[in-house]
């Protein structure tokens, strides 16, 4: 038996200005279009399924696929020094598809799962300044970074680095 599952939907992108929803999904395929927008490649239709742009719009029709690859591990993550800041720096990781973003996380424990909450933030970039973050000997931080490909998909934890302030006594002579 083969069981074949129909997914109808639509979808709205809306501004300050100007409001636009119409089916995506049509038996005979065809064209919607109004002043300000066409869609071209609705399912059924016969002209090629793709990117479609104007000037006040750009959209990307067709199947969804949702990619299963995530990026390469970054493997070269470094720290170093800057005033009161730690620099981080890595070198591009690889995709099948692109990288969106690269997401640096940090905690006080050495050899920690990166996870959410130990986010720093994300960057387009291959590199990521933690301010502030040196010249505390009373906290150590220790970091790795993740690449993110446009379908959120994450790579493993980079290799670790981090960050270590020790107070030095003159001592007696």
């Amino acid at each position: 038996m083969l069981l074949v599952a129909a997914v109808l939907f639509s979808f709205s992108l809306a501004s300050g200005d100007a409001q636009m929803a119409t089916s995506v999904i049509a038996s005979a395929g065809g064209q919607a279009s109004s002043t300000n927008f066409v869609v071209k490649s609705t399912l059924g239709q016969s002209t090629p399924i793709g990117p479609s742009a104007s000037t006040n719009f750009e959209m990307g029709a067709g199947f969804w696929y949702q990619d299963p690859v995530v990026p390469s591990t970054i493997g070269d993550l470094t720290a170093n020094l800057a005033e009161n800041d730690i620099l981080l720096e890595w070198s591009h990781a690889a995709d099948n598809v692109a990288i969106d973003h690269y997401v640096v996380y940090r905690a006080t424990q050495p050899y920690f799962e990166a996870t959410g909450g130990d986010s720093l933030g994300g960057t387009k970039g291959t590199s990521y300044l933690d301010l502030g973050a040196a010249g505390d000997t009373l906290t150590n931080y220790f970091y790795v970074a993740k690449a993110m490909d446009p379908s959120r998909n994450l790579s493993e934890d980079s290799n670790q680095v981090g960050e270590f302030d020790a107070s030095l006594d003159a001592g007696a002579k």
